[in-house]
């Protein structure tokens, strides 16, 4: 059998046809979806006009409070600052004490137990008090139109308008809310304008809100760049994100100092200086100044024990002799008078130095006694300086300062080689003022050290020099070097004892005991030790060898010179070393 394809047989495919209404709802949807998506990108992309109120980003929490903004930064204050930094008394900006010491111009001493503001210029002392308008420069009266200094509750602030007269900054003032811009004189900054009409907003995106709008044309300071978008200070103190693109004409200004710049003038003896320390504990052993002269070298000048505190009204205790000038002054040699601390124990140096009326008096009274003897210089030897007393130990050291100048007296500052804790003694404003900065090149360890060591190795005398020069410029230092070292006792427990030898004692005690030394680089001495009835003796000597290793540290980072610890510890042998240096 046989089959034909037959067309006609073949079944037909049944076509389905979407009804037209589903398509029209296919195409809304689509449609819809296309706008919700666009909708949503236009709100996403699309800046928000939002507007904030200053006081949400200016927190002012105190009554008169004011915002401050320095060097193009907002300084919120720290919790426990019971005013904020600055206020607004009267129309008038004040900055709190802290504030002023912290940012910009440390110069500021405030006594509270007599309600007075001090500061030194170069050579000028302002004196202003609390609730008056009124302020001396030195002796002299002046007055501004509102109180200089007030206080809220125990935060003391100071006149704006009065600060400028000393301290070299600008600022200025907004409403609404109150604050402060404020840019110390030398304050770099990058300035620009706006391209057009733009915006400040609180952080670098679209969908941040509008802290102020901004001009075509307003000057505007840019603070940092984040990509897109940089962080800027309007004209009118406000702090936010602006584009980038709406930035232009950038470029570095530097604000200008208003005040003339202060000289520091210091007298000088016009050559190397070679002091030597006299420990005078009765006005009869100043008669023995002659024969002190003849048996020391050519020192050129002499620095009597004379003066110590002796209450804390300022007061003063001398043993000062006009004889004993005289005769110094007939050998070439010139009188510097010490004034120390550490006599009277009944005396709180602390108070003293803090005490506007007494730092007074403990300056017209050295004052007086210099000018009474004919003293060339005073020396002064403030030693366990209480953190506490740094402002007014720096106060107390401009002050005699200014008064030593008028006078043509030299003034001469005793100090501990630099450490942390003797960061208070401020070397580097004591330069400015003081004619010569002394480093006590000695007791690296004292008695009460926890260890046995050194009084002074080498190294740490060159690393006291080192450090004092980050201050200090060399031709107004002078390295104390010491004539003296200690015997220590280290018994079978571990205590720790010493005893003070002079450098012709100490070789007698060497003889006497037996010892023998051998030379320490590291320490630039010789050292030696014993052992008797279980107690161990150990030694670091100084003498002629010792005394000349840091004479070379002395010449070699070019000092103005050397001073000694003290008479009656040196010999003929140290005089001679002394004599090749200076």
């Amino acid at each position: 059998m046989s089959y034909r394809h037959n067309t006609h047989n073949r079944r037909r495919k049944k076509r389905y046809r979407v009804p037209r209404g589903y398509i029209y709802i296919a195409i809304g949807l689509m449609l819809f979806a296309v706008l919700i998506v666009g909708v949503y990108a236009i709100k996403k992309y699309t800046p928000t006009k939002e507007h904030v109120e200053l006081s949400q980003y200016f927190t002012l929490t105190h009554e008169a409070e004011a915002a401050v903004v320095l060097n193009s930064e907002y300084m919120e204050p720290a919790e426990d600052l019971s005013h904020g930094y600055a206020m607004v008394d009267s129309g008038k900006v004040y900055f709190e004490l802290g504030f002023v010491k912290d940012y910009l111009d440390d110069g500021y001493v405030y006594d509270p137990s007599e309600i007075t503001l001090r500061y030194a210029t170069d050579s000028e002392i302002y004196t202003a008090t609390l609730g008056s308008n009124s302020y001396l420069v030195d002796k002299s009266n002046n007055s501004l139109d509102n109180n200089i200094v007030i206080a809220k509750d125990d935060t003391v602030f100071i006149l704006a308008d009065y600060m400028q007269l000393l301290t070299d900054f600008q600022y200025t003032y907004f409403e609404n809310p109150d604050r402060v811009v404020v840019e110390p004189a030398g304050f770099k900054k990058q300035t620009a304008t706006a391209k057009g009409k733009t915006q400040i907003r609180i952080l670098n995106g679209p969908k941040s809100p509008i802290l102020e709008d901004v001009t075509k044309g307003e000057n505007i300071t840019v603070v940092r760049d984040t990509g897109k978008w940089s962080f800027v200070v309007s004209e009118n103190g406000v702090l936010g994100y602006m584009k980038n693109n709406k930035i232009s004409d950038q470029k570095e200004v530097t604000v200008e100092a208003t005040l003339p710049e202060r000289t520091y003038n210091h007298i000088n003896t016009g050559k190397e200086i070679s002091l030597l320390w006299h420990q005078v504990t009765s006005q009869a052993a100043n008669a023995d100044v002659a024969s002190v002269l003849a048996d020391s070298g050519k020192v050129n000048v002499i620095s009597p024990t004379w003066f110590h505190l002796n209450d804390n009204k300022g007061g003063i205790a001398s043993i000062a002799s006009s004889s004993y000038v005289s005769t110094c002054h007939a050998a070439g040699v010139q009188v510097w008078g010490l004034i120390s601390n550490l006599e009277d124990e009944s005396v709180d140096t602390t108070t003293v130095l803090n005490t506007t009326s007494a730092r007074d008096t403990l300056v017209n009274n050295l004052i007086a006694q210099a000018i009474t003897y004919g003293l060339d210089g005073i020396n002064i030897d403030i030693e366990q300086l209480a953190g506490a007393a740094s402002d007014g130990y720096i106060q107390f050291i401009k002050e005699l300062s200014i008064k030593c100048e008028k006078n043509d007296i030299i003034l001469s500052v005793d100090n501990y080689v630099p450490t942390a804790s003797s960061a208070g003694y401020n070397r580097k404003e004591q330069a400015k003022y003081a004619d010569y900065v002394i480093i006590m090149g000695y007791d690296e360890h004292y008695n009460g050290s926890e260890e046995a060591g050194s009084v002074a190795s080498v190294g740490w005398v060159e690393q006291g020099v080192k450090d004092t020069l980050e201050e200090v410029p060399a031709n107004q230092v002078v390295l104390g070097m010491p004539f003296y070292c200690r015997v220590w006792e280290v018994a079978e427990d571990g205590a720790l004892s010493s005893k003070t030898y002079g450098l012709n004692a100490i070789q007698s005690y060497l003889k006497t005991n037996g010892v023998s030394t051998t030379w320490d680089d590291a320490t630039g001495q010789y050292y030696g030790e014993y052992v008797k009835e279980n107690t161990t003796y150990k030694v670091w000597v100084e003498d002629e060898a010792s005394l000349e290793e840091k004479l070379k540290v002395m010449d070699n980072y070019g000092l103005a010179g050397g001073a000694f610890w003290k008479k009656g510890f040196d010999n003929t042998a140290a005089w001679n070393v002394i004599a090749k240096y200076l």
